[in-house]
């Protein structure tokens, strides 16, 4: 499980904790202390990081990157959506802060569907298929399928 946002972890880490008994990681310095959680060092560098996470300005992104850096030859993405559905901004909804004018709009998201095309190409370069399996996603950088047939 990975999390890159302080508030979400803020809201949901002893949730996950209990209920989950994976791995769980953050680039947050700040929350993998707090919460002793597996750290993951990054830098906002385009495309795939190869030696640290590279942030591509969001958590799926990230996860990712994290997937390849723990040596996954193949990736299965649920819950992209990267558009806001009625009233939800994520496949969950909105956070709680969302509501106090914070977390993505359409022109935010459309701007991270564009950070996944590099790491698409580098992925594909290092051998990596990545299936993009979510019900609805405005996410293109990888092929579709249903979650079904993955």
């Amino acid at each position: 499980m990975y999390a890159c946002d302080d508030h979400w972890l803020d809201l949901y880490v002893n949730e996950i904790k209990r209920d989950f008994s994976g791995q769980i990681w953050t680039q947050s310095v700040l929350s993998a202390r707090k919460y002793k959680l597996n750290l993951c060092e990054g830098q906002s560098m385009p495309g795939l990081g190869r030696e640290k996470l590279h942030f591509g300005n969001n958590s799926g992104y990230q996860a990712i990157n994290l997937a390849y850096l723990l040596g996954a030859t193949k990736i299965v993405l649920s819950g992209f959506d990267m558009n806001i559905i009625g009233d939800k901004v994520h496949f969950f909804g909105s956070h709680p802060y969302h509501h106090k004018g914070q977390g993505p709009n359409n022109e935010i998201m459309k701007r991270w569907c564009a950070n996944f095309e590099r790491l698409a190409m580098d992925l594909e370069y290092e051998g990596v298929e990545v299936i993009n399996a979510s019900r609805h996603s405005a996410l293109t950088a990888f092929k579709r399928m249903d979650l079904e047939l993955c």
